[in-house]
């Protein structure tokens, strides 16, 4: 056996010659790379390059097509018409030179359709209980109403504002006039509030429009509270407004009316239907628009003496609070 260095001696020495291990430097060159954007541009602008070339190239044109622009060119003073209609006589030359295209009226030719061996269908037979829209009974019997209604038109009728409205008529009441339920007693607070709320909106509505209003005080006379439970209902809170014999609502109903303007509305037809007031109550020297003055005979005490001198009895004139109804105003 022989030593390794006696076979390849040369191979050996080759493999063994040292080498140092490879730096950044020595294997990148900074100088010989180019920047992206640098790159990109170049080859943007051999793209350029080709289409310039493609565009420089000669378009291949008929000579007689050639020729008769430029005899156009150099004559301006034809028409476009003229111009048309001379391509238009170039058309065969052209299809001549180049036999491979279709001619013009080709495109336009219908394909000839194979004759088919089944026979046409025939008309489908008419579905019997089917009519035309004419013949609807609907639109008949419009069309025959609109044609009675313009023969013989509505006389025109005034919108009743007090329309929807329940109709409940007081007792005692006027035609023509308003009515309305309140109390001045502040038992309940809420209550009085509401009802002297809706006193002042009536009244003022009420004066402008020239409405007399028929203000019934049920803290001052029971009946006027029978009477507004016997209208709207039993536990029904005052105030509660009648107008024209129609029952209106309560205070929010009549809050929600005078937001609208509505009431006033309603007031002026009241006023328009004969409910002007002759006068007021305000003016009256009597009660002052209390409507109730004490009664005369027992002064307010519901208390006189008999027939016979001696026995106290109830007073048969006044109510439960000794008032009678002002002799002046009503």
């Amino acid at each position: 056996m022989g030593c390794a260095s006696s076979k390849g001696g040369e191979e050996v020495a080759a493999a063994d010659v040292y080498r140092p291990p490879p730096t950044s430097i020595a294997l990148f060159d900074i100088n010989s790379i180019d920047e992206p954007w640098l790159v990109k541009d170049v080859e943007t602008g051999v793209e350029e390059e080709k289409e310039e070339e493609e565009k420089k190239k000669p378009m291949h044109i008929p000579l007689p097509l050639l020729e008769k622009l430029e005899s156009y060119e150099l004559a301006p003073q034809y028409s476009w018409s003229e111009v048309s209609k001379a391509l238009e006589d170039l058309k065969p030359s052209l299809h001549k030179q180049n036999p491979k295209a279709p001619p013009p009226s080709a495109a336009v030719e219908k394909r000839p359709q194979p004759p088919s061996s089944s026979p046409a269908r025939p008309p489908p037979p008419e579905i019997s209980g089917l009519h035309p829209v004419k013949k609807n009974s609907f639109l008949i019997r419009d069309r025959e109403e609109r044609e009675r209604n313009s023969n013989n038109p509505r006389p025109w009728r005034r919108r009743d504002l007090l329309e929807g409205y329940p109709e409940r008529c007081p007792p005692g009441y006027r035609p023509g006039s308003v009515v309305l339920y309140t109390t001045t007693l502040g038992g309940v607070r809420r209550t009085y509030e509401d009802c002297d709320r809706v006193r002042k909106v009536v009244e003022v509505v009420a004066e402008d429009a020239g409405v007399e209003v028929d203000e019934r005080d049920v803290s001052l006379h029971g009946e006027f509270l029978k009477e507004v439970r016997e209208l709207v209902g039993e536990g029904a809170a005052v105030p509660r407004l009648f107008v024209m014999g129609r029952y209106i609502g309560g205070a929010e109903e009549v809050a929600e009316l005078n937001e609208t303007g509505r009431l006033k509305e309603m007031m002026r037809w009241t006023a328009s239907r004969g409910g002007r007031r002759e006068g007021s109550r305000r003016d009256c020297e009597g009660c002052g628009n209390a409507r109730f003055v004490p009664c005369l005979d027992c002064s307010g005490s519901c208390k006189v003496v008999g027939e016979d001198g001696k026995e106290v009895v109830r007073c048969s004139k006044c109510n439960e609070n000794g008032l009678v109804l002002c002799p002046l105003c009503h």
